[in-house]
Parts: C-alpha cells; structure tokens; sequence
C-alpha cells in the first residue's frame, strides 16, 4: 500500500547533455563578439590614421597660408618628407611631426598649381594647394589627398 511518489522528470535541473550544448553555443557567441571587438578596433585604428593624415595636412596648409603669396609656390611646390633638401626651414618641424603622427612609413608631398599648371581651371592670383599623405596600414598602402584653394588678396 505504500506508493513510490512520482517525480516529475522536468524539475530535476539540466541533464550534462543539456549543459554542453548551452556552453558550446555561448562560446560561439563569445567568439563572435570577439571577432566584431578585433575589427571595431582595426577600424578605429584606421580612423585615427585618417584624422592624423588629415590634421597634419591642414597644419601644413595653415603654414603655407602664412607665408606670403608670391613665395608660396617657390618655397613649398614639390615639397616630399621622404627628401629632406626639399624640406623648407618653414615646414621642418611640421615634416617631423608629420612622421611621428600618422606613423613611421607616412610621407607626404605638397603640389601646388596656379593658372600656368591647370589652364581654365584656375584663375590668375589663385593657387591649388595639394597634400597628398601617404602609409602603409595593415600591409597595404594607402593615400589621402587634401586640397585647399588661396587667393592673392589686394593688387
């Protein structure tokens, strides 16, 4: 007359089976929230790079703004850091600062163009100021070009 009490089986916990397979699918999970934490962190790298790139080119364009216009093309035109003879006085400490910012292999060369060099693209008294920097960034090199116009003000 005594009776066995009967269990029920679905409040007994989680069988080892059970267990496993929980674990296996949280560290897929956990992988992959690394992986997406790997490449957010590769591309701020590459967005730190570009507003590197992109600051210490408008420094030297504010440093070429404050020469005077008819030595700006004389002084800066063809200015490349790989080479330091082209290099003014006026942009060393730029050119340096430039390296140690965007990283060890950036280079950057300054073109400027007046009426003479883009015929009915520029009007005379006005000059294209390009700076193209370039790196090398998870073993690819990359380039960003930064222009900027300046206009000979008065006669």
């Amino acid at each position: 007359m005594f009776r066995k009490p009967v269990r029920n089986r679905g409040s007994d916990g989680f069988s080892l089976v059970e267990l496993l397979v929980a674990m296996v699918l949280l560290s897929i999970g956990f992988l992959a929230m690394g992986q997406l934490f790997l490449a957010s962190i590769e591309h701020s790298k590459q967005g730190r790079h570009d507003m590197a790139a992109l600051n210490t080119a408008n420094e030297v364009l504010e440093r070429i703004r404050s020469v005077p216009f008819e030595t700006a093309e004389d002084l800066f035109d063809g200015m490349d850091t790989r080479d330091s003879t082209s290099i003014p006085a006026e942009a060393r400490n730029w050119a340096t600062h430039f390296r140690e910012t965007v990283g060890p292999t950036a280079y950057a060369v300054v073109n400027i163009y007046d009426e003479v060099d883009k015929p009915g693209e520029l009007e005379t008294g006005l000059i294209e100021v390009e700076v193209l920097s370039t790196w090398v960034e998870r073993g690819r090199e990359r380039t960003m070009r930064t222009s900027s116009y300046l206009v000979r003000m008065g006669n």
